[in-house]
């Protein structure tokens, strides 16, 4: 029974991990970055905040 439910264990988490990864991919190629952000994977931060610090 425990190896049942080890295996049940590593394939949920692989395909959580598969499903992720093309949540990435596909927030990197349909949000990117523009002008005055930086980021990845479509979490974007702005940079603008940066130029008033000294």
């Amino acid at each position: 029974m425990a190896a049942r439910v080890n295996r049940w264990v590593a394939r949920t988490v692989l395909v959580c991990a598969a499903l992720a990864g093309l949540a990435a991919y596909h927030n990197h190629t349909t949000q990117p970055c523009t002008g005055e952000q930086v980021g990845a994977v479509g979490m974007c931060v702005s940079t603008t905040w940066a130029g008033g610090v000294r």
